[in-house]
């Protein structure tokens, strides 16, 4: 049975912590079956982005197109692993830009939690490949990439 994560309390959180670098996104996804045959992806954003230092930032209906890219790059990859056929709608994805959120953090949490609704999981040697992926998107200095988990490669963003 595959429960929607609407409900605030059902947003899916993914964070890691390892060798001083701090990540973190939550998500929450509505996930059903496509009878269409195909995979699709509704995206309807309503946060209102950065409101002050320190503070969860939801992405809004405008901007943060960098996390709305690697969100929809992470569901290719998810779709890519499977052979059925889904919708997910999008409804909110949080994050602190810069510090412990970037586009490839989110990226890599929206593949997890559609993973997670539809019960297919991912390989320790998998996870520990994608975990450091997402660890070394960091950079110093900070710069906006995006994530191409098919190749594990980064673009940066313009």
């Amino acid at each position: 049975m595959i429960n929607n994560m609407t409900d605030e309390n059902d947003s899916f959180r993914w964070k890691i912590s390892k060798n001083g670098i701090r990540s973190v996104a939550f998500v929450n996804i509505e996930v059903f079956p496509n009878p269409q045959g195909r995979n699709e992806i509704e995206e309807h954003y309503s946060g209102k982005g950065f409101v002050s230092q320190g503070y969860m930032e939801e992405i809004p209906a405008i901007g943060y197109d960098s996390w709305k890219l690697a969100a929809r790059n992470g569901l290719q990859y998810a779709f890519s692993l499977i052979t059925t056929h889904w919708t997910v709608r999008i409804h909110k994805i949080e994050g602190r830009s810069v510090t412990d959120t970037n586009p490839t953090v989110v990226g890599y949490t929206v593949l997890l939690a559609f993973l997670d609704k539809i019960g297919f999981r991912i390989d320790r040697e998998q996870t520990d490949m994608f975990e450091a992926f997402v660890l070394n998107s960091w950079t110093k200095p900070y710069k906006e990439l995006i994530p191409d988990f098919f190749n594990l490669s980064y673009m940066e963003y313009q």
